[in-house]
Order: C-alpha cells, then sequence, then structure tokens
C-alpha cells in the first residue's frame, strides 16, 4: 500500500515560516499589495523539502500503529507487529507492506488505514524498492530478484546490447590506484561515480555476488582510471547475462553464518573481511569491506572480520525473535569460520596479550560467546558447502559458480516449477 502526499498527514510542532511561491495572491486588492511589506506564509503541516517532514510524519504514523496494538521493533523502527493479531506491518517512507495470517486480517487493517490516510492499494505484493517479488504457494518457495532494475542501469551506461560474461571481475587483472598518466579520466569521474553506485544498490538489495567486485571498484571514485572503468564495465557485462538471478528461499534449507577474510591487500595490506548469513537455504545478510587497520597476523585478520560477523548475528537474532521466528533463532547465532586461531583467540583469555590493539572486539566477542548468544563451528575451506571466499577474493570460475549455489542464487529463466522439490530444497537448477 502506498500513503498518497504522506508528509502533508503531519502537523509542525515548530514554528516554520517560507516565503509566498510565485503566482499565489496576496489577500487585499492590487493598490495595497503595491505598498504591503514582503509576507511570508506560516506552515501547519509538513510539506515536502523540509527537514522536519520525515521525522513527523513517522510519528504521526507510529501514533496510529500504537493505537492499534502494533509494537514497533527495537531492532528496526520501520518493523511493527500486532503480536494478538499476528500483522506485521513494513514501512518505509509512505510505502506499506503488509502480512497476516488470513485474508480477513489483511482486509481489517486496510480498512484502518483507509479511514485514518488517503491510501493506493497495490494489492498482493510483487515489487518493493526496485524488489521483485516471485512467491510459489503450492512449494511454499520465494524468489527475489531486480531484473527490471538491472535492466534500467544497462540501459543508462549503454550496456544493454553488450556480450555477456560469466565472471564479474578477472581473476588475472589486480586493480590499483590511479597513475598521473590516467588522470584525464577525472573528467568522467561523475559518470563513474553514478555507475558504482547503480551496481551498489543492485549489491545490496539481491546480488551478493557483487559484494566483492563492486566495493573493490568503488575504492577508487575519487580518481579512477581507464582500468577501473574497464573493471565496471565487466560488471555490467556480467549483469548482463545474469539479470534474473536471485536468491531462492525454500521451506527447508540450511542457515547460519559464514565468515573469512583475506591477508592484506597488495596496496596499503589492509585485509578485507566478509560475512554471509542464509536462512532456508539463501542468503539474506551479507558484507564485504576493507578493514580499518592492519592485521598483524592472518588469525587477526580473521578475528576481526569475526567481530563484524558476530554484531550481524545478534541484530538478526533480534529481528527473528520480534517476527516469532524462534525455529531459525539459533541458526543465525551459529557462524562457521576456517581459521583455529582466531576461534581459539574468541574463546581462550589467555591470548589476551597478544591482542591488545584490539582490545574492544575482543571483549565484545568473548562476552557473548560466554552467554551463548554466539557459537563458533570450524570447518575446513575444502569442506564447507558455503565459504565467505566469495566475498574477500575474485575466485576462477569454478569456485564463483559454487559460491553462487552456495549462496542460493539462481536464474529465474531457470524454470522453477519443472523438477522442484519443495521438501528437499532441490531443483533442476542445482
Amino acid at each position: 500500500m502506498d500513503v498518497k502526499t504522506a508528509f502533508l498527514n503531519s502537523e509542525l510542532e515548530e514554528r516554520v515560516y517560507m516565503a509566498i511561491p510565485k503566482g499565489v495572491s496576496v489577500p487585499g486588492n492590487s493598490d495595497q499589495q503595491q505598498y504591503r511589506p514582503q509576507m511570508v506564509c506560516r506552515l501547519l503541516k509538513s510539506i515536502y523539502g523540509l527537514k522536519e517532514s520525515p521525522r513527523t510524519s513517522y510519528g504521526r504514523i507510529y501514533s496510529f500503529f500504537s493505537s492499534y496494538n502494533f509494537i514497533r521493533s527495537e531492532s528496526d523502527h520501520s518493523l511493527f507487529i500486532n503480536y494478538q493479531k499476528r500483522i506485521i506491518l513494513l514501512l518505509y517512507v509512505d510505502d506499506l507492506v503488509l502480512a497476516a495470517p488470513t485474508t480477513d486480517l489483511i482486509n481489517w487493517i486496510r480498512e484502518k488505514l483507509h479511514q485514518e490516510f488517503a491510501m493506493t492499494d497495490l494489492g498482493p505484493l510483487h515489487s518493493f524498492l526496485g524488489l521483485e517479488i516471485y512467491p510459489n504457494h503450492p512449494l511454499s518457495t520465494l524468489h527475489l530478484s531486480q531484473t527490471k532494475y538491472i535492466s534500467k542501469i544497462l540501459a543508462e551506461h549503454r550496456m544493454l546490447s553488450c556480450n555477456p560474461s560469466h565472471m564479474p571481475a578477472d581473476v588475472h587483472i589486480h586493480l590499483t590506484k590511479s597513475n598521473p598518466e590516467f588522470e584525464a579520466m577525472a573528467a568522467d569521474k561523475q559518470v563513474y561515480q553514478l555507475a558504482v553506485g547503480s551496481l551498489m544498490y543492485a549489491m545490496l538489495g539481491t546480488r551478493p555476488d557483487l559484494s566483492y567486485p563492486v566495493a573493490k571498484v568503488s575504492q577508487y571514485s575519487t580518481n579512477p582510471s581507464p582500468t577501473h572503468w574497464t573493471a565496471v564495465k565487466r560488471i555490467f557485462k556480467y549483469l548482463a547475462g545474469t539479470a534474473h538471478r536471485g536468491p531462492y528461499y525454500r521451506s527447508t534449507g540450511m542457515g547460519g553464518g559464514y565468515t573469512d577474510a583475506d591477508w592484506g591487500s597488495r596496496e596499503d595490506r589492509k585485509s578485507i573481511g566478509g560475512y554471509a548469513f542464509l536462512l532456508n537455504g539463501a542468503a539474506i545478510s551479507w558484507n564485504s569491506k576493507k578493514q580499518a587497520t592492519v592485521a598483524l597476523s592472518s588469525t587477526e585478520g580473521e578475528y576481526m572480520a569475526l567481530t563484524q560477523a558476530v554484531k550481524e548475528s545478534l541484530w538478526l537474532q533480534a529481528i527473528l525473535y520480534d517476527l516469532g521466528a524462534q525455529k531459525h533463532f539459533k541458526e543465525m547465532g551459529n557462524i562457521a569460520i576456517d581459521n583455529q586461531g582466531a576461534m581459539a583467540l574468541a574463546r581462550n583469555p589467555e591470548f589476551h596479550a597478544r591482542t591488545k590493539h584490539i582490545d574492544i572486539p575482543y571483549y565484545f566477542v568473548r562476552e557473548h560467546i560466554d552467554k551463548g548468544d554466539v557459537g563458533l563451528t570450524y570447518c575446513h575451506t575444502s569442506e564447507m558447502t558455503l565459504t565467505a571466499d566469495i566475498f574477500t577474493n575474485v575466485l576462477p570460475q569454478p569456485a564463483f559458480t559454487k559460491h553462487n549455489l552456495g549462496l542460493g542464487l539462481i536464474d529465474l529463466s531457470v524454470s522453477i516449477l519443472e523438477g522442484d522439490d519443495a521438501s528437499t530444497g532441490e531443483g533442476k537448477y542445482c
């Protein structure tokens, strides 16, 4: 559902004035207007463009939800839950997504919303913020993609008819900072930043396989070279061949977290840390980011990556707890790691003398392990069905394909209905 002119529904608490817009007549005859001093308008309601408008609009909607026993999630203030009626409501500015166990409950809250606000009812959920949702109720599956958005950005950057690529990055090319001879590329810096930004939204929405290459090219946005632009176009070519790809969630499937880190970049020796969390056989949260400090060993690099994964694990557990998904609660607390030294560092306080420079992360991870909020599992890299290597390195095609399957990414063009068994989570795409 969409709230019409959402910001106009709330009244301002502050005294705000604005200049009279051109074309608006001032009270009085024309002679009086000629000598009247400059006048202004006092705003009684929030309008678009005011910095106060989002806050006042949210307060108005929050007050309405509270009156119908909706509880706001403390982990995500855009999530509201009515535990008595088991209704879940997700808010983004003026867009609402409703979920309930019965159609009658959906109709009930829709009626209340229509009574309070001018609403546009968009019907069953098929798209939201550029994400396309394809549910299959008989098989209890859900597929997400950003096909339309990807086609749009390909057209904007004149890459719609390019030759598709099987990989988003070349394993033999290592990007570095620009040389002075490439400074002429600075004239197209805005185009480069626009391209990287559009790729970043696709990566954040449904494409964890883009995390590492997009994070890599974004490091050179201030002074891109032709080599960097070629790397960006390589990602566009990969999207052209995988526009329908996205996570495929099943009623059954593995869940849990995976974390990894590489051993320092060639430029500044800072490690790249990454993690992925899976639920019902597909990724729900992922990240690839250069660490803020230089690790003195691979163990430290892995340990600092584990710190970020633990923080995400706690947040996901809190969200699942608010949603009442207790059966998945423990899955988010199980993090797989392929470095026994980092595991020992997190569990054994005797190693504290070696990690004084990462004191706070040490205590943070150690505290939550002691409380049982997070559990660590060792899996050898070669034995893991999924590792986080895809978030820290450019992989050769066989390993890259394996990691895509491990993340639950499939192409929508592959028929999900044919030969797909929801009970085992196995289908033709495997």
